[in-house]
């Protein structure tokens, strides 16, 4: 009787230890698969964005490293699955530091290309100039209001520039709208009893820079005598 029961006992000791092995393998191969689905949804994520931006116009300078050792690690994982899921628990590599934790590096490089991407092409595709050479134009009360449109329009291209976009293409229109309106707002910038050369000179040094051959006797006295010769520096170009 006694040597019965021990048999059953150590028959259902056994079958719990079997049960208990099952779900502990069960939980690593649940752990295994949200391992790697989450970072191939990052890494499918980037994707589609850098897709998205470069057909936009927009350059990056990404390359993806160990590609094809990542693919091949893949390709194992998927073979394993595919004869046995309960296999993924036990796979010939650590998961977590050879596979997924690059893929989603990959993932972030690439988000890191996307901003640098985009911040450049704003850089280069809108309108820019000195904050100096507004903020002294700003003292003079005839060019005020037009200053403050040109100021509104470079905080409005940095606000964009600060974010990448959900939609480039038409943040892209936007950031024209906005160049247009710049150079609209400088055209208009006049002021009375200021001296053609000296609006030249003024809308010049806002943009892009005056040679020094602009800093002429005229453009000179007349921005001394507004003591606002002090805020111009002179730079090699």
């Amino acid at each position: 009787m006694l040597l019965e029961r021990a048999a059953g006992l150590a028959e259902r000791i056994e079958r719990y230890q079997k049960l208990k092995g099952a779900a502990k393998e069960a939980e690593l191969v649940n752990t295994r698969a949200g391992q790697i689905g989450e970072a191939a949804a990052l890494l499918s994520q980037a994707r589609a964005t850098l897709d998205k931006f470069s057909k936009a116009g927009i350059k990056f300078q990404y390359v993806p490293a160990a590609v094809q050792e990542l693919t091949e690690k893949a390709t194992r994982l998927r073979a394993i699955a595919a004869e046995n899921p309960a296999g993924l628990a036990d796979p010939p590599f650590n998961v977590a530091h050879e596979f997924t934790n690059r893929l989603r590096g990959l993932a972030v490089a690439a988000n890191r290309s996307i901003e640098e991407g985009w911040r450049r092409f704003v850089a280069e595709n809108t309108p820019s100039g000195s904050d100096e050479v507004l903020e002294a134009l700003g003292k003079l009360p005839q060019m005020r209001a037009g200053v403050t449109r040109i100021r509104l329009c470079r905080q409005k291209v940095s606000a964009l520039a600060a974010t990448v976009p959900a939609d480039p293409a038409s943040t892209i229109e936007q950031l024209r709208a906005l160049s247009a309106e710049h150079g609209s707002a400088w055209a208009e910038l006049t002021a009375d009893s200021v001296p053609p050369s000296v609006l030249q000179f003024l809308r010049a040094c806002a943009a892009d820079g005056a040679p020094v051959t602009a800093l002429t006797d005229e453009v000179r006295v007349w921005l001394e005598s507004r003591g606002l010769l002090g805020s111009f520096r002179i730079r090699i170009g």
